[in-house]
């Protein structure tokens, strides 16, 4: 796929590259140089002329006001990823703490699927199977496959750093064979309920 120089251009570029005083082309070549890294192909992206690309790319990545530019906007994305962790890490702790009688009404029927809490909706339910027998006595059986949340917290310990990479601590083995041990009597619970 070949990247056009207005693909790369979003609406805040003029501020952007105003406050830099960067000319079109020259923001066009910070956004580019951005996505891979890759100074001629910015070059090429932004449309700049010339015998010697590399010595024209290398020359634009000298200049202060494009340095100033890209840290900006290095910047600006790694507070965006700094908002974004913040955001994973709630939704991670919603899932962890979620309670299995939250889709169950208090006679243990499964409640409708649009009155779930949304961390059920989205993101813990894998798949629901609705099987009813026709006849006399109408048996409707409720089928609901639950993510792995002990695989989950394992790959978010890890993630954190909570987790050597390869090597387990007793405490991790521990902790692990605590979390298995919650697993397995949530999902023998999970079969219970009807």
């Amino acid at each position: 796929m070949s990247m056009q120089g207005s693909d790369l251009v979003i609406p805040d570029v003029a501020l952007w590259a105003m406050r830099h005083r960067l000319t079109r082309q020259q923001a066009i070549f910070v956004e580019a140089y951005r996505q891979d890294f890759d100074p001629v192909k910015a070059l090429r992206i932004a449309g700049f002329a010339g015998r010697d690309k590399k010595a024209l790319a290398m020359k634009l990545l000298n200049q202060r006001n494009i340095q100033a530019a890209l840290k900006a906007r290095n910047e600006e994305l790694h507070c965006h990823a700094e908002e974004m962790r913040e955001e994973v890490l709630r939704w991670a702790a919603q899932m962890l703490k979620a309670d299995l009688n939250d889709i169950f009404d208090p006679h243990d029927r499964p409640r409708p699927v649009a009155e779930w809490p949304v961390v059920w909706r989205k993101g813990l339910v894998r798949s629901v199977q609705v099987q009813s027998n026709p006849g006399k006595s109408t048996k409707v059986v409720l089928q609901i496959k639950i993510r792995d949340r002990l695989r989950f917290l394992e790959l978010l310990m890890r993630h954190l750093g909570m987790l050597g990479p390869r090597i387990k601590r007793k405490e991790d083995k521990k902790l692990l064979a605590a979390a298995r041990a919650a697993q397995k009597n949530a999902d023998r619970m999970a079969l219970r309920k009807p």
